[in-house]
């Protein structure tokens, strides 16, 4: 069996995603000789990420994706990620490359696991847990009134956990102390709340906050400082006890390395459509031997939704499970049997490969060409 066909479909929806604009994405399809078809996604700007994987054969370290990937063995996938590090070697090694690297690899894994008739988390060494504890993600609302009743309405759906923030958390301390309170008040003492930073703070206001939002119990505060700033994120996690979370933001294995050897982070998060699912789980491994779980983050579409749960049921230390509340009218459409969530859990797919049917008509009508 060898690859065929590579192509990158960037994707553009109408309407919005809460407050964070229109919808996009940039699904990768590989088809191999036999007829076996293989989708992954990346969470990246789409147009670029086509771009890398679509850019031709200059040489050995200057390459365009698929030009690498044409004529090779799909289910070897290790050596397929080597092939493609090396030859984009000249030109990027981190960002979107790797991203457009993640799209592929997933959609390779989808191949190895249709062809040997087996679901993904098998090939990845098996399921340590089948059923996983969904937290549900939620844009803030413009008022504390259209907040509370965002968060009752999740807690009334049942879920056990639900994650909130960005903007208008940020510039004034007093609004994000009262944001986070009717947060607490709105779902209650038995139900879990996280708060997403947004990157809105330095190392100052983080711990300030965190010490201000003590009183109400948050499960971890997650992304609060910029990118790259390790130095304050070893601050802000050597001064709080709340957990931190970080890591969604990262594409390589580098990155996510300094999160838990120099900032001291108590969850990395990790987006299987920036690092793929090779990536991340050799990084899980050694996150896992120093006692620090991995979870995923989901913000984009359903394919890179059942690349995670796979990645999940698979690795040694996990805790709960992001699902995106956010509307995206591609993701509603894209995929014919989405993984759901009942009674506030989710479970892996059975389902040979990703375990997902992707519509064609759906990237038909939302490519973005």
């Amino acid at each position: 069996m060898k690859i065929a066909k590579v192509e990158a479909i960037a994707l553009r929806g109408k309407g919005e995603q809460g407050v964070y604009g229109e919808p996009y994405g940039l699904v990768a399809r590989i088809t191999t000789d036999n007829g076996i078809v293989g989708y992954g996604e990346t969470d990246s700007m789409p147009a670029v990420a086509k771009a890398v994987i679509e850019a031709p054969y200059l040489d050995e370290q200057m390459s365009g994706l698929a030009c690498l990937l044409i004529g090779q063995d799909p289910t070897d996938t290790e050596a397929l990620w080597r092939r493609m590090a090396r030859g984009t070697l000249n030109y990027s090694r981190d960002g979107v490359t790797l991203q457009a690297m993640a799209a592929l690899d997933i959609a390779l894994w989808d191949i190895k696991g249709k062809s040997e008739g087996r679901p993904v988390y098998e090939l990845l060494g098996g399921a340590r847990r089948k059923l996983m504890r969904v937290y549900a993600t939620h844009p803030l609302g413009r008022t504390l009134e259209e907040t509370a009743r965002a968060a009752g309405r999740l807690r009334d759906q049942g879920f056990s956990a639900v994650k909130f923030g960005w903007y208008p958390l940020g510039p004034d301390l007093e609004q994000d102390v009262a944001i986070v309170r009717t947060l607490r008040q709105a779902i209650g003492d038995d139900v879990d709340l996280l708060i997403d930073g947004g990157l809105a703070w330095d190392a100052d206001g983080a711990i300030e906050r965190s010490r201000r939002f003590q009183p109400f119990r948050l499960f971890w505060l997650e992304e609060p400082l910029p990118p790259y700033d390790i130095p304050a994120y070893a601050r802000l996690t050597a001064a709080v006890e709340t957990p931190i979370a970080a890591g969604e933001l990262a594409s390589s294995t580098a990155e996510l390395t300094r999160l838990l050897d120099e900032a001291g982070v108590d969850i990395i998060q990790i987006d299987i459509s920036r690092v793929g699912l090779t990536q991340a789980m050799a990084f899980a491994k050694r996150a896992a031997a120093r006692f620090v779980p991995c979870v995923n983050h989901t913000y984009s579409l359903d394919i890179n939704l059942a690349a995670s749960l796979h990645f999940i049921a698979a690795i040694e230390r996990t805790s709960l499970f992001e699902y995106q509340m956010t509307p995206n009218v591609i993701r509603d459409a894209l995929v014919r049997n989405p993984p759901r969530v009942k009674d506030g859990m989710i479970a892996v797919p059975e389902e040979p490969g990703l375990g997902i049917e992707v519509d064609p008509s759906a990237l038909q009508l939302f490519a973005a060409e």
